[in-house]
C-alpha cells in the first residue's frame, strides 16, 4: 500500500521519506510518522547517497536484497535504491541506523 504522507506530498512516483537521525525526540517524531503513515508490514523504500570510496561498505549490508545503483555524473557518489519488506517502523529505523555508521552517507 502506498504511503499517505508521500501522497500528502506529491511524492507518489518515488514515495521516499527525507530523514536524518539526530536526538531521540526526532526519532520518536520519526517513528510517529512512520506509523501513521505506513500499514505494515510493508515493502518499504530505502534509497541513500553514498561516497564511491564507501559503497563497498553499504552493499555489504545488504548483500541478500535487491539493490539498484545510479552513479552520479561527477562518478563521486552512488545512489542506492531498494524495497525491503518491513514488519514495523523500528525495523525501518534498524536500517537508518545500520547505514549510518558507513562515512559520508546522506539517507532520503
Amino acid at each position: 500500500m502506498r504511503p499517505k504522507l508521500a501522497t500528502a506530498l506529491g511524492l507518489e512516483a518515488n514515495p521516499t521519506i527525507v530523514w536524518i537521525m539526530m536526538k531521540d525526540g526526532d526519532l520518536e517524531s520519526f517513528r510517529s510518522s512512520l506509523d501513521a503513515n505506513y500499514d505494515w508490514p510493508c515493502l518499504y523504500p530505502f534509497k541513500f547517497i553514498v561516497p564511491r570510496d564507501h559503497s563497498e561498505q553499504v552493499l555489504d549490508l545488504f548483500a541478500d536484497d535487491p539493490v539498484t545503483a545510479n552513479e552520479s555524473s561527477s562518478g563521486r557518489f552512488i545512489a542506492y535504491t531498494m524495497e525491503m519488506n518491513m514488519h514495523s517502523c523500528d525495523e525501518v529505523i534498524a536500517v537508518y541506523q545500520r547505514v549510518a555508521q558507513v562515512p559520508g552517507v546522506i539517507s532520503l
